[in-house]
């Protein structure tokens, strides 16, 4: 029974290696910091957690937070100009979406996986150490790349070439902002300048959670909404992103997060998230082949909800793989079959959905102004979040005149 090698202990890594030990097989997780550094971090990005993954980690026995999180109901949709609305509708979810804090998450979930006697290194080891010793285990996976680990893996010549981030981001995670009172998330489009997405949330230790609101300022580079510096401290980034909400939203948006701080000293965060859609298999200097799950592949701007939830079915897809075939060849065969199915059914659907969240086309366009007068179709389109591979059913449905979805 092949030993695998996990690198990476995020929403990809994580669970693959929940999986694995839970089935008996052997796996080493590799992370780049213990629970309790992840807990006392700074926070790592937002994420919004649609039914089908919450399924996957209820399944895995990683759901702790099914019952107790805030559920997100919907979607608050507007379009705003000038401080004035120039489109708005409320979407809403078949099933509810979920968030909470990913420190909160990788802490607890690290510690699960050592109290069930997972073997854990803590590191962040270079590309020569992972050549080497890639020889000691049947399979190497990785989850967590960058610099000279991420340039192992091809870019994928089906896609257009990675460029500049579409977004500038400031995520901060604030409490004593007003929740929004049919449980919503908000998605407000501000037309030349960038995207304000907020929702409620849990953070906190494990045990003491706490809700929160999550709120994700995506700025068109250059643009007026990206002021934020990572050198300034997390009251500036604050003091900030609360200047520039009541100078674009409308009053009654704005008046959420008058009086609302920061959840702790960590939780703020500013950076950009350079597209990437790569090959699956990596290939090392010694030649041998590595595979890349999770955003190593497939890597997204947040504006879309996609990566948390990609990185689910991409473990839970790789688990299956590996455990259907228990003495492998792991070779770059194998590599390439158990990898399709999570690309070809939910990563590259994912990627277009992003990016056309960012950059609507016409179609998308049209249907979002017709979703004003239609429930249906806001509803329809909400869920796309969860499914984006209704998005080519959808806008066909459209151009085609025919009904809308429900």
């Amino acid at each position: 029974m092949g030993h695998i090698r996990i690198l990476g202990a995020g929403e990809c890594g994580l669970p693959l290696a929940h999986r694995l030990l839970r089935a008996g097989r052997p796996v080493t997780l590799v992370a780049a910091r213990d629970a309790a550094a992840v807990l006392n971090g700074t926070v790592t990005s937002t994420q919004v957690k649609f039914p089908a993954t919450l399924d996957l980690e209820s399944a895995a026995g990683l759901g702790h937070w099914r019952s107790v999180a805030p559920e997100i109901r919907g979607i608050r949709l507007a379009a705003v100009m000038d401080g004035q609305r120039i489109l708005g509708w409320t979407g809403r979810f078949t099933r509810p979406a979920q968030s909470v804090d990913q420190r909160t998450v990788f802490a607890r979930w690290l510690t699960d996986y050592l109290d069930a006697g997972g073997d854990l290194e803590i590191g962040d080891p270079p590309v020569a150490e992972i050549d080497r010793r890639a020889g000691e285990y049947d399979l190497t996976v990785v989850t967590r790349a960058s610099g000279e680990l991420a340039a192992c893996f091809p870019a994928d010549p089906g896609w257009p070439a990675p460029g500049r981030p579409a977004r500038q981001l400031a995520v901060l995670y604030l409490e004593g902002a007003t929740p929004d009172p049919d449980d919503l998330g908000i998605y407000v489009s501000l037309p030349g300048l960038g995207e304000v997405i907020s929702y409620p949330g849990l953070t906190g230790s494990p045990g003491q959670e706490r809700r929160c609101e999550m709120l994700l300022i995506e700025a068109i580079p250059g643009g007026p909404l990206d002021v934020f510096d990572p050198h300034h401290p997390p009251s500036e980034q604050l003091r900030r992103a609360r200047r520039l909400l009541e100078t674009y939203l409308p009053a009654d948006l704005a008046d959420r997060y008058r009086t609302a701080e920061l959840t702790d000293a960590r939780a703020a965060l500013t950076g950009a998230v350079p597209p990437a859609v790569r090959r699956p298999v990596g290939t090392l200097p010694s030649g041998r082949p590595v595979l890349g799950g999770g955003d190593v592949v497939c890597r997204m701007d947040p504006g879309g909800a996609q990566g948390a939830n990609n990185a689910a079915h991409c473990a839970e897809t790789y688990a299956a793989a590996i455990l259907a075939c228990p003495d492998g060849p792991f070779d770059r065969s194998w590599m390439v079959s158990a990898a399709t199915p999570w690309l070809t059914g939910t990563a590259h659907h994912a990627a277009r959905w992003t990016a056309a969240v960012l950059d609507p086309p016409a179609e998308m366009q049209q249907f979002m102004l017709a979703a004003q007068h239609d429930p249906a179709l806001a509803n329809a389109f909400a869920d796309t979040f969860a499914r984006p591979a209704d998005m080519v059913r959808f806008t066909a449905a459209r151009n085609a005149d025919t009904a809308p979805l429900g």
